[in-house]
């Protein structure tokens, strides 16, 4: 017998955001939240401005106007390193691995701490003494996501669906442990089996406590794993609501397809 559900908190809140680039307005006003143990989509054609929300969340842009709040901190100016070790992980539309290492050596070097005056020592600490628990973890997410064949593969001569989902194995061993995850297309480039597995691997995650903000274009994949759906177009939200709201909004349909009756269309 399962006993009460726990009530939701708020692990990301975007409030009234805006950023311009000259005279071009790339988010307008926007506001939404994420909530933790859950899957937020956000989607829109492209030039919408969804990367650039991206990008003014993880502080790798600093927002013209709004705030961003991460578990009820204000992170709006922070710069990147600093988001990160508060928890907030963001992989990108191009895979975010180093091309000359190993698939072990990317995940050894996702797993140390990454503040710099600690890390050539905690490099050298892991080589000697090959810290049990990061050997664990390292195996446990090998195992997850399917790679142990190539654990010793050079990056650069893996398909593009293998490298996005050793991103997202790096990002799981980040320390310390991301709260939320930012993934921006991350099933691009991935077959239908590397999908349905990092689907899977999403859900297991939120199941244990971990929420997900993602940009896609695979409205499929979206429409199954997301709790909820942000629709942005010309830098402005449209809608939100569940997968099945968004399917029936007409302004999303309009935005997509060209006319508000697209989707009643033979």
């Amino acid at each position: 017998m399962t006993g009460p559900s726990r009530p939701s908190r708020v692990a990301l809140s975007i409030e009234d955001l805006t950023k311009s680039f000259g005279g071009l307005t790339a988010v307008n006003h926007v506001s939404f939240t994420v909530e933790e143990r859950s899957i937020t989509g956000l989607i829109g054609p492209n030039g919408s401005g969804k990367t650039v929300t991206f990008d003014c969340t993880a502080g790798f842009y600093r927002a013209d106007g709004g705030r961003v709040r991460f578990r009820d901190e204000d992170i709006t100016s922070r710069r990147p390193d600093e988001i990160a070790l508060r928890g907030l992980a963001r992989s990108f539309q191009i895979a975010g691995v180093f091309q000359k290492l190993s698939v072990y050596e990317n995940l050894l070097f996702a797993a140390q701490e990454k503040r710099i005056l600690r890390n050539v020592g905690a490099s050298l600490r892991l080589r000697r003494r090959q810290d049990r628990e990061t050997v664990l973890a390292l195996e446990h997410v090998l195992e997850f996501i399917g790679l142990q064949a190539v654990r010793d593969e050079v990056v650069g001569n893996l398909p593009h669906g293998q490298q996005k989902i050793l991103e997202f194995g790096g990002l799981m061993l980040m320390h310390p442990a991301p709260v939320l995850y930012l993934l921006d297309e991350p099933f691009s480039g991935l077959t239908q089996g590397e999908i349905a597995r990092y689907l899977s691997l999403m859900a297991e995650l939120r199941g244990r406590g971990k929420a997900f903000l993602i940009v896609e274009h695979n409205m499929r994949a979206i429409m199954h794993i997301c709790d909820r759906i942000v629709v942005l177009d010309h830098g402005e939200k449209i809608a939100e609501g569940t997968p099945q709201e968004i399917q029936a909004n007409p302004r999303v349909v309009e935005a997509y397809l060209g006319h508000a009756d697209a989707a009643g269309s033979p």
